[in-house]
């Protein structure tokens, strides 16, 4: 039985001799979204499985067949967290789980070296993040409105909003974030 539902979507494209981009062509979903979906670095929508399912020729239902919905791991220190460098070379990002295809959240930890910034974004309606300052303080520009936030402090918003988070001092910060639905 297969543990993710990234293993089952690369299996059935590989069945059917179709290449990552010709599945991005024929459903409108983005190749690098497709690629951390079969890593299982995000879990996708339910709309895009039903995408995928279809330029697969099969239905939802045969998607999702042979996915062990039981599977669990414990994420250790170290071991099994995945480090993806996002944005700029001030900024890691490490997924704090695997088998992410099968969670309702994304948890992340993000270290800001001194002086280091997200790019300004905004996710689509019905995203939402948490985000909690382990150590140190950030900057967070949420829309129109610049907060302040010291180490044990928290921000649960609207992750449509326009957001950014920033790392003014000299020392790098390390920053909890939580996203849901998943999404990096």
């Amino acid at each position: 039985m297969l543990k993710n539902l990234g293993q089952r979507m690369r299996t059935l494209r590989k069945a059917k001799g179709l290449t990552l981009v010709e599945i991005s062509e024929k459903t409108g979903v983005a190749q690098a979204t497709l690629s951390r979906i079969e890593t299982g670095i995000m879990i996708g929508t339910v709309e895009c499985h039903e995408k995928v399912a279809e330029a697969l020729g099969i239905g939802l239902a045969e998607f999702y067949s042979g996915v062990d919905k039981r599977y669990e791991q414990i994420a250790r220190q170290g071991k099994d967290a995945r480090k993806i460098t996002l944005h700029t070379k001030d900024i890691h990002v490490e997924l704090l789980t695997q088998e992410s295809s099968k969670k309702k959240i994304t948890p992340l930890l993000l270290t800001l070296q001194g002086g280091g910034k997200t790019e300004k974004e905004s996710n689509e309606r019905g995203v939402e993040k948490f985000i909690w300052v382990l150590d140190g303080s950030v900057k967070v520009k949420l829309d129109q409105e610049e907060i302040v936030l010291k180490s044990q402090e928290s921000l649960y918003f609207d992750a449509s909003l326009p957001h950014q988070i920033s790392n003014e001092s000299a020392k790098p910060v390390k920053v909890f974030i939580a996203v849901s639905p998943p999404k990096i």
